[in-house]
């Protein structure tokens, strides 16, 4: 997702979709309870950056690293960071995340993420690079992982009815790349065959209740160096967002925190 008013739409659609606001504060909560005190953190698919600004916001211990191919969502993630003074502890990278330069596989980090990005990988060889990627990464230094994602629905329509009642507001684009994210993701089944193969198969799996369109997979830390800090306060979101934030995070089959 590169196309400017693309990115535009998606950037805007962070701050007044409610499902989007949802899926960024259960994606906080979930890494603060990974990442220890003082982590380095490396995001692959950094995006617009909302997802990243939600957590740093609360965890100003954390010094983050932001990768992504796409230079127009690097730009809109760099003001993004510059304008709520996060730029400071937030790097980033313009790079595959399927093939990271040395830069960025030589450093130590204490957490690997990659969120509602995996669904952008065009083919499943292309996805085992990035698995490999992650896998070699936690290998050597023995990071938490954390990976959160589309999981593809057997009903193809199923989707566009949940969307047009949970968040009916959504614009247009918004809606229409949701709906072919969805398209694109990869079952449930798919993915943990897939981490399995790639020496991930440790990884803990949960997914959204009643309707699995959201999955995730984590690890702790190697070393099971605990995380959790007791600064981190999740964001105050607006009160459209709070009852589908709540019912997100208590229907989840299972979650890090």
């Amino acid at each position: 997702m590169n196309d400017p008013e693309a990115v535009a739409q998606f950037h805007a659609g962070g701050v007044s979709s409610t499902a989007m606001l949802m899926v960024y504060d259960f994606n906080a909560r979930a890494l603060d309870a990974l990442l220890p005190e003082g982590a380095r953190l490396l995001d692959l698919g950094v995006g617009s950056g909302r997802a990243l600004a939600h957590l740093a916001r609360h965890r100003p211990d954390l010094h983050i690293t932001g990768v992504d191919l796409a230079p127009n969502m690097l730009a809109t993630a760099r003001g993004l960071f510059e304008s709520e003074a996060l730029d400071t502890r937030v790097a980033l990278v313009e790079a595959d995340f399927t093939a990271l330069p040395e830069s960025i596989t030589e450093q130590h980090w204490d957490g690997i993420s990659c969120m509602w990005t995996l669904h952008q990988l065009p083919d499943f060889e292309v996805l085992r690079a990035a698995l490999r990627q992650i896998a070699a990464l936690r290998d050597h230094t023995g990071a938490a992982v954390w990976l959160f994602d589309f999981a593809r629905l057997q009903g193809p329509g199923t989707l566009d009815s949940m969307m047009a009642v949970a968040d009916p507001a959504l614009p247009p684009v918004l809606r229409h790349d949701g709906l072919a994210s969805e398209a694109a993701a990869f079952t449930h089944d798919e993915l943990t065959a897939e981490l399995r193969a790639a020496g991930l198969g440790e990884l803990s799996s949960g997914h959204a209740r009643p309707i699995p369109w959201l999955q995730a997979f984590w690890a702790p830390r190697a070393d099971g160096r605990p995380g959790g800090s007791p600064r981190f306060r999740p964001d105050r979101l607006p009160a459209s967002a709070r009852g589908d934030s709540a019912l997100l995070r208590a229907g989840f089959t299972a979650k890090p925190f």
